[in-house]
């Protein structure tokens, strides 16, 4: 018997909110001061959020971070980011008939200047616990500046709209995974760690310091991809895991925000046994940054709602439809890896059929509640949930 496809995903009462704040009945298209009245409050409010980051960095930038950013150059980029953010809210004013955009973005450019604007006085002090604002907010800008646009030059379904059911859902994932990255990077660190130094003994690591970074990355991709796979594949066909790997497929709706939405369980156990070979193995600081890089990259590229496809990379590197199939109603437990397709061929879970994209994405008879409170807590509840 086919599977039948998800009923439409219900707004959630915070999706409604969000949209009675920032929607409204009149077009969208270019042209009508939709997009600058967006981007004009998302760089009033990513000015804004920067500003306090400058009040108080002991408190709001990740310690990795902190001391490696250029102040003056940020300053520079502060200013600019209030100035295109005041000329984009007043051309929404101007353009739309409906104010809410242009008004709220010129109300984030006030507070902005009012809490000191590019010239206030960097911060001082000691803080015994970190939040990363910061990595929100340089995340938060490049992310919806570069794909948001894209996704609506090029969709891969033009009926999906930028505030569609769930995002609001997303949206607090991308916020909790930016601001607790210290805390969940500690949780990552230490078992990878023990695991590590548990098995030292046993393997002697690698003498990568005479390989050139290139071929020491590529090796990192292929030895993290191969490890991903497996943890992957086990959240898929283990039954006490599969539910908190369900939170991420829950999401109907593909696009740049919609791989955000991961159970701290997943992200913890994924990122635990995904990094333990790569100490193991002994690769150079340098090499891990980047790859880390490139993954996050791929995570956000993999689920856009762009319609892109070059069939020649699709057989080298994972591209956003061999990762949709992944999250296809059906065929399930398709197209595990991140990075080489070439893995889930070698284990018999490869499907791309030439030229296709999934019809519908998310989960058969989806148990999972739309909320985010509800979300973290549903994994623990359920003894078992079969998804075969």
């Amino acid at each position: 018997m086919d599977r039948e496809a998800p009923a439409p995903q219900a707004y959630t009462a915070l999706d409604r909110a969000a949209e009675r704040l920032l929607g409204d009945n009149f077009p969208k298209h270019f042209g009508t001061g939709w997009f600058s009245g967006l981007a004009g409050v998302l760089l009033s409010f990513g000015s804004f959020m920067a500003v306090l980051v400058f009040r108080y960095p002991h408190w709001l930038t990740i310690s990795e971070t902190a001391p490696r950013y250029p102040v003056e150059t940020m300053r520079l980029l502060l200013a600019l980011a209030l100035m295109a953010g005041f000329l984009l809210s007043a051309t929404s004013l101007v353009l739309r008939p409906s104010k809410r955009l242009g008004i709220t973005g010129l109300a984030f450019c006030l507070a902005a200047i009012v809490a000191g604007g590019s010239t206030v006085a960097v911060g001082e002090g000691q803080a015994a616990f970190r939040i990363g604002l910061d990595w929100f907010i340089l995340n938060l800008v490049l992310l919806a500046l570069v794909f948001v646009p894209l996704e609506r030059l090029f969709p891969l379904k033009a009926d999906q709209g930028i505030f569609r059911a769930g995002w609001t859902t997303d949206g607090i994932y991308f916020l909790v995974s930016h601001v607790a990255v210290e805390l969940l990077t500690f949780f990552t660190l230490l078992p990878a760690t023990l695991i590590a130094q548990a098995l030292h003994a046993r393997f002697s690591g690698l003498n990568t310091d005479a390989w050139p970074l290139a071929l020491e990355v590529l090796a990192v991709m292929m030895v993290a991809d191969l490890a991903q796979y497996a943890v992957h594949r086990g959240f898929h066909r283990t039954a006490w895991a599969w539910p908190f790997h369900a939170i991420h497929h829950s999401s109907r709706a593909m696009d740049w925000l919609a791989g955000s939405r991961l159970h701290v369980v997943d992200i913890i156990a994924t990122r635990t046994f995904t990094l333990a070979p790569l100490l193991i193995i002994g690769f150079s600081q340098q090499a891990l940054y980047i790859w880390l890089v490139i993954i996050a990259v791929q995570a956000t590229l993999n689920h856009v709602n762009i319609r892109f496809d070059v069939p020649v990379l699709n057989q080298l590197i994972v591209l956003p439809r061999f990762h949709h199939w992944h999250h296809a109603v059906t065929p399930i437990d398709k197209n595990f890896a991140v990075h080489f397709p070439w893995i889930d061929r070698l284990f018999g879970t490869y499907h791309m059929p030439k030229g296709e994209w999934p019809e519908e994405t998310g989960i058969d008879g989806d148990p999972v509640p739309p909320e985010f409170g509800r979300q973290l807590v549903w994994p623990f509840r359920r003894r078992r949930f079969d998804q075969d």
